[in-house]
């Protein structure tokens, strides 16, 4: 399973490069250190060939360049509900990404995406994904990654973003 997590993490490093640069004009780098503060996340599970699921983590900045970008609004126009739009908008372009690029030949199901937001957010640990974002102990303190799991986190002018995937 170890091989096969670095063959889904270099396609879900693409996936994610693609979104951000496509859609919303942001280009990321990696960062070598895992980043645990951020303001905002979004979940989708999918099932089908595989079964597992995307959390984007967001800092406030980004999610605001995002939108900024994205609708060409500016900054006073930008609400609480926007962000957390957007945010759903990106873990569902993501994984829809992500997934064409892992098998274009079968079919997914993903659930609708989820939203927790609105103050400053620890990742939870790995193992937990079958929980919702507010369920799941937001406060929690880091990530492992896992046989199953992988983990990669990005900054760019605009903010910084995480992005981690768990295969059931």
């Amino acid at each position: 399973m170890k091989e096969s997590m670095k063959k889904i993490e270099e396609m879900m490093r693409l996936s994610i490069s693609e979104v951000f640069e496509k859609m919303f004009f942001v280009f990321l780098e990696p960062l070598d250190d895992e980043c645990n503060e951020y303001d905002m996340e979004a979940a989708i599970r999918f099932e089908g060939s595989i079964n597992g699921e995307v959390r984007v983590l967001l800092s406030r900045d980004i999610a605001k360049t995002m939108i900024q970008n994205m609708l060409g609004l500016k900054e006073d126009e930008i609400t609480a509900q926007r962000m957390e739009d957007c945010s759903k908008e990106a873990v569902n372009m993501i994984c829809g990404n992500f997934l064409g690029k892992l098998d274009s030949t079968k079919v997914f199901k993903l659930s609708i995406p989820t939203f927790a937001g609105g103050g400053f957010i620890r990742p939870v640990p790995l193992g937990s994904m079958n929980q919702t974002p507010a369920s799941a102990g937001m406060e929690s303190t880091g990530i492992e990654p896992g046989e199953n799991a992988c983990r990669m986190d990005f900054d760019s002018d605009g903010g910084k973003v995480g992005v981690i995937i768990e295969i059931d």
